[in-house]
C-alpha cells in the first residue's frame, strides 16, 4: 500500500499496523465492488431527523424553490460530540445505499453527528429539486452547508449549547467525494478567509472524469454501466419531467430511452443543465486534478483512498497527484491500496476504508 510519508504520527502508525487485506470470498476488484449489493440491509438509524436545506434553481424560475433532503443523526452522548460529518453518495446513489449507512453508523458510534445528504434529484428527495446533480454542483453544496450551519445555531441551539465552534467534516463516496472536493476548491477561491469544511475524506473518488467515463464504457464494464444507466434514467425522468425550457416534453421520453452510456447521459443532460458548453467542457471543468495543485493550500486537511483494482475509477490520477506533492506538504493524505475495488475494501474485520476514515477524522 502506498501512502505519503508525511502523515501525522498517530494516523501513520495506525495505517502501517493495519494494511488492507481482502476477505474471502470477496476476492478481486469486482467482488469487492459488488459485495454490498449482496448484503441484506438491516442498518437502521436510531434518531434520524429529516432536514430540508434550500438551494437555488438551476433550470428555470417557474419553480418557487428547490431543496436538498438530509437526515441528521447524533450520538447518544452530546457532551462528547466531536463534530458533524456531511456524507454524500455517488453516481446513481442516495442516502439509502448500504455503504453510506454503514459508515454513518460507525461515525455515530464514535462520537460524531452525521448529516446524510441526498444530492439534487436523488433518492427520496427527487421531487424536491428539479434537475440532477453534477460533479461540480458546488453551489448546491455551499448553499446547503450555509443553511445547515444556520439551522444548527437556531433549531439545535439548546441541545448543542457550548458547541458554537463545532467542526463540520465531509466524507464523499465515489462521485460524492469529487463533488465535495470541487465545492471546497470553489469556495476557497471565492472566500479564502473561511474553509467550507474542517476536513474532507474521499473514498474511490474520480479526479479525472474523462478517464473515468472511458473506463466505465469499456466492454468488460458493460453490466456495471447498464445498471448505472437504469438508476440514472429513473432519477432523470423524475427530475426533468414538466421542465420544458431545456428539454421539450415531446422529446424528453424518447431522449431518455435512447441513452446508452454515461457519456451520453452527461452530454445530453448533466452538461447543459449546469451551463457547460459541451461534454468535454464539463469533464475538464469538473475534474479536480486540473486545478487542485494550484489551490491545494486552500483545502482543509484531506484524505484520498483509492484501490489499484477499482474497475470503475482509474487510480492513475490519484497516484500522479501523490507523486507531485512536495514532501513537506502534510495537508493531503493519500492511501493507495493494491486491492479493494470501488468503494469496497471489505476485510475480515469489516470495511477497512470506513475504519480508516474514522481514525483519520479522530486524528484531526
Amino acid at each position: 500500500m502506498a501512502i505519503n510519508s508525511n502523515l501525522s504520527f498517530k494516523f501513520s502508525d495506525y495505517i502501517n499496523k493495519r494494511p488492507f487485506y481482502q476477505a474471502f470470498p470477496w476476492i478481486g476488484g469486482d467482488l469487492q465492488t459488488l459485495r454490498d449489493t449482496f448484503i441484506f440491509d438491516l442498518l437502521q438509524a436510531k434518531t434520524n431527523k429529516k432536514i430540508l436545506l434550500p438551494i437555488n434553481n438551476i433550470l428555470s424560475e417557474k419553480f418557487e424553490g428547490d431543496y436538498l433532503l438530509g437526515f441528521l443523526e447524533f450520538p447518544e452522548n452530546l457532551d462528547c460530540l466531536k463534530g458533524i460529518v456531511l456524507i454524500t453518495h455517488g453516481l446513481g446513489g442516495s442516502t439509502r445505499r448500504f455503504g453510506l449507512k454503514r459508515i454513518a453508523r460507525k461515525l455515530v458510534n464514535n462520537g460524531f453527528g452525521v448529516l446524510k445528504l441526498n444530492l439534487r434529484g436523488a433518492g427520496s428527495a427527487r421531487y424536491l429539486a428539479k434537475g440532477n446533480y453534477s460533479a461540480r454542483c458546488s453551489n448546491d453544496i455551499i448553499l446547503a452547508l450555509k443553511n445547515f450551519r444556520q439551522l444548527l445555531n437556531s433549531e439545535f441551539k439548546d441541545s448543542l449549547k457550548n458547541k458554537e465552534d463545532l467542526p463540520i467534516f465531509g466524507v464523499g463516496l465515489s462521485l460524492g467525494g469529487t463533488i465535495l472536493l470541487n465545492a471546497c476548491l470553489d469556495h476557497s477561491s471565492k472566500n479564502s478567509s473561511r474553509k467550507l469544511l474542517d476536513g474532507l475524506a474521499c473514498v474511490s473518488s474520480p479526479l479525472d472524469l474523462l478517464s473515468c467515463s472511458n473506463c466505465i464504457e469499456r466492454p468488460r464494464n458493460f453490466l456495471y454501466q447498464k445498471w448505472l444507466m437504469q438508476r440514472l434514467k429513473r432519477q432523470l425522468w423524475d427530475g426533468f419531467k414538466n421542465e420544458g425550457i431545456l428539454f421539450p416534453k415531446s422529446s424528453l421520453s424518447k431522449k431518455i430511452k435512447g441513452l446508452k452510456t454515461i457519456g451520453e447521459f452527461d452530454a445530453n443532460f448533466t452538461a447543459p443543465s449546469w451551463g457547460f458548453k459541451s461534454l468535454e467542457d464539463y469533464y475538464y471543468q469538473s475534474s479536480p486534478i486540473f486545478r487542485i495543485q494550484n489551490l491545494i493550500k486552500n483545502l482543509p486537511p484531506t484524505l484520498l483512498i483509492h484501490a489499484k483494482d477499482d474497475p470503475w475509477v482509474p487510480y492513475q490520477s490519484t497516484l500522479n497527484l501523490k507523486n507531485s506533492l512536495n514532501e513537506s506538504f502534510d495537508k493531503l493524505t493519500i492511501l493507495i491500496t493494491n486491492k479493494g475495488g470501488h468503494n469496497g475494501f471489505h476485510s475480515n474485520n469489516g470495511c477497512w476504508s470506513d475504519e480508516a476514515v474514522k481514525n483519520w477524522l479522530l486524528s484531526l
